[in-house]
């Protein structure tokens, strides 16, 4: 078990700092109570895949940017950012309705 010197606690799980201070866990890992969420699982894909969207739309602002001039690669760059912050918050965040309505949330 994981064991954090500054707050005194144990922890379980593939934890390598502590949550509440950020000081590096001492001991060996143990696994969690809980199941692994889908989300966590595929943690490291789902951020391989942004890296090539945002490469593609790097591309695709280029070749926007070469054919009509700066005016057609700010917009190149302004859709591509839309689209990459709603990839990122559908791929990373979990349920689609609970993170829109915590993204759009005036409250």
């Amino acid at each position: 078990m994981r064991y954090c010197d500054r707050c005194h606690l144990d922890y379980k799980g593939d934890l390598d700092r502590c949550p509440l201070c950020g000081t590096a866990l001492e001991g060996e890992a143990v696994p969690s109570d809980f199941p692994v969420a889908v989300w966590q699982r595929f943690q490291r894909t789902v951020h391989r895949a942004l890296i090539a969207l945002g490469a593609v739309l790097l591309a695709v602002a280029t070749v926007v940017c070469a054919a009509f001039g700066i005016p057609g690669l700010l917009i190149a760059l302004l859709v591509g950012a839309a689209l990459f912050t709603l990839a990122k918050l559908l791929l990373t965040q979990g349920p689609l309705g609970t993170k829109l309505a915590k993204f759009f949330s005036l409250g």
